[in-house]
């Protein structure tokens, strides 16, 4: 049985006349009427009662041709659906972020592409820059958000934002006055961070930073988010440096400072595996370029 053959019989069905089904369907009636015959035939029942004036559905007929056109119908949705997913409008995107860039760049992120593409689903998982380089690797995520990724033979790195870095001090440091420093201003004072092992670039811009600055770090303790982070400082811990984006959290007892040194950026970037024919990780990868372009 082929859908073919489906179609012909619920045209003949609607119709109720083989020359006018023909017609519509743009098919010779000889033609025609040999595919339904093999059609019962592979069934083995009448579908049609056949007179010199008339055509009638037979009680086999009702119930094939009822069925038929559900089939048709999900045949056409199927194809439908295999169009749009092959054209990135439909299906699924898995992204993964850095926990800074939920902060300010994800919400607008998810409102552009559900906008874009209302029918592909983005699902999102947070992790650091090292787990999105060997997530996209086993394809566990389509596109990776993260932060000074440098280029890598397997993986189209796309640098869409340049972001400033801050000194953060606790209110009553005695640097909280001032707007701008460098980072040698802050020689003496221990720092808070993230893990060297989680966040290992941001760990090595600070001592090239530091560096730079003829600063020798003290680290006082360590966090797992930016929002302990910050509470750190707050309880006067230490002192830390953070993109510009995580001040958005708003934390009472902490003072931020432009840095001048420098180096004293970090770069947010979209990275997807090279070759992938997955169209909607490149969409999604083209909507987060369109986000910055559009804002620089």
């Amino acid at each position: 049985m082929e859908l073919r053959q489906m179609r012909y019989a619920v045209a003949v069905a609607d119709e109720l006349h083989f020359g006018r089904a023909a017609e519509r369907l743009l098919v010779a009636q000889p033609s025609l009427s040999r595919q339904v015959r093999d059609l019962e035939r592979d069934l083995g029942v009448e579908l049609f009662e056949r007179t010199s004036r008339s055509v009638k559905l037979t009680p086999a007929g009702v119930a094939f041709v009822n069925t038929a056109r559900r089939a048709l119908s999900a045949a056409e949705s199927s194809r439908e659906a295999a169009v749009a997913a092959a054209a990135g409008v439909r299906g699924t995107v898995t992204l993964g972020f850095v926990a800074s860039a939920a902060i300010h760049i994800l919400p607008d992120l998810v409102r552009r592409h559900s906008s874009a593409r209302p029918e592909v689903q983005l699902a999102l998982r947070e992790m650091t820059t090292e787990e999105q380089i060997t997530a996209l690797r086993e394809e566990v995520i389509d596109v990776g958000l993260s932060r000074d990724l440098e280029a890598q033979d397997d993986l189209d790195v796309r640098t869409l934002l340049r972001e400033p870095l801050l000194a953060v001090v606790p209110t009553s440091h005695p640097l909280q006055h001032r707007r701008t420093i460098g980072i040698a201003d802050l020689v003496g004072s221990a720092f808070v961070t993230l893990p060297r092992d989680r966040v290992p670039r941001a760990w090595d811009r600070l001592v090239v930073l530091a560096h730079a600055g003829g600063v020798r770090l003290q680290f006082a303790q360590e966090a797992n988010q930016f929002a302990t982070l910050l509470a750190l400082v707050a309880a006067e811990v230490g002192v830390a440096v953070v993109p510009a984006s995580v001040r958005a959290l708003r934390q009472e007892g902490v003072h931020y400072l432009r840095l001048r040194d420098e180096g004293a950026w970090t770069d947010v970037c979209a990275t997807v595996r090279k070759g992938d024919t997955n169209p909607t990780a490149r969409e999604l990868q083209a909507v987060l370029k369109d986000r910055f372009d559009s804002t620089q």
